[in-house]
């Protein structure tokens, strides 16, 4: 009898110990895992995320920023000083402009300018150029890890040039001070709350929103266009296109949606189409374009190539010996 006891006290023992140990286990979290990236788990080789920014800050602390900016950004809180802003977001071009006095603020005769992102913005690259009137006084330059800054004086202003790659919340802060205006005030508004540097700051933000405007509207009447007039009336303009055979669809069959996107816009516009056309006719965010754009490189699929300051994409020789053209 005591011989049982002691079997089944030991049985209970076992099985006290594997339920507490399953449940460590359902609890614990992986080695090597932190919850705080979770947004960040499905990352792979092919993102890519820049915010790429120019900003002016004028003698009252105010400041226009415009570069460009993912649309994510604008959606989420990973710029917050966009909440004290009036700004304009360009959905075509991801191009930000926006006024704010939510940057900077001022202790005695010392300003501070703050530049934050959210708690879990991260960029594989990240570029921020601060203008600053060219006769501060640049005190302390504080930058987040990963950063790097550089300091210059050109055209009448003092440029802090802030750099870094696959960064994670990234923050600078410049310390500055104004020099003395003839009443002796230091960097004193006038009440009005629009000094004539504020003015310069609309002018030309207002200017850069026009010339956005008017190329957008060129560059759709140009996509749009399907005839060509001549003195004699109007002329149907007869489009190159390219054959796509049975070898090509299987090479098609093998990439993902937004890879076969890309190509079949190329094959459309006769196997060759401007990086920027790329992503206008496909819709495809920018910083998933140049992933995808690599990808298909490296199959052998497009080339990239420079023509002036424009990154041109063609279909490979590889790819259209495939197919023929017609």
């Amino acid at each position: 009898m005591m011989k049982n006891t002691k079997s089944g006290l030991l049985q209970l023992l076992v099985a006290i110990t594997v339920t507490i140990t399953v449940a460590m286990a359902i609890t614990t979290p992986a080695a090597g895992y932190n919850d705080d990236y979770g947004p960040y788990a499905s990352v792979n080789d092919t993102y890519f995320k820049e915010l790429i920014l120019d900003i002016y800050v004028d003698e009252t602390g105010k400041a226009l920023v415009m570069g460009y900016v993912e649309r994510e950004d604008i959606d989420s809180d990973n710029l917050p000083f966009l909440e004290l802003s009036e700004y304009v977001y360009d959905n075509d071009t991801n191009q930000l402009y926006a006024f704010t006095n939510a940057l900077t603020c001022k202790y005695g005769d010392r300003w501070s300018l703050n530049f934050t992102t959210g708690a879990y913005a991260c960029y594989t690259e990240y570029h921020t150029i601060f203008y600053l009137p060219c006769g501060v006084t640049l005190g302390k330059i504080s930058c987040s890890q990963g950063l790097a800054h550089s300091t210059a004086i050109s055209n009448d202003s003092f440029i802090i040039d802030i750099q870094g790659c696959n960064v994670e919340s990234p923050v600078t802060i410049i310390e500055y001070q104004q020099p003395l205006d003839e009443t002796g005030g230091v960097g004193i508004d006038s009440g009005s709350g629009f000094s004539f540097g504020y003015l310069s700051l609309a002018i030309a933000l207002a200017a850069l929103t026009l010339a956005l405007i008017i190329a957008i509207a060129i560059s759709r009447m140009k996509k749009g266009g399907e005839t060509t007039r001549h003195e004699g009336g109007t002329t149907a303009v007869k489009r190159v296109v390219i054959e796509t055979t049975a070898d090509m669809l299987r090479v098609m069959e093998t990439l993902t949606d937004r890879e076969r996107a890309i190509v079949n816009a190329l094959l459309k516009h006769n196997g060759e189409m401007t990086q920027a056309d790329l992503r206008y006719e496909t819709e495809i965010p920018k910083s998933s374009l140049t992933g995808i754009i690599r990808s298909l490189e490296r199959r052998k699929i497009i080339i990239k190539k420079e023509r002036g300051r424009m990154n041109v994409i063609e279909l490979s020789d590889w790819f259209l010996s495939k197919g023929e053209r017609k």
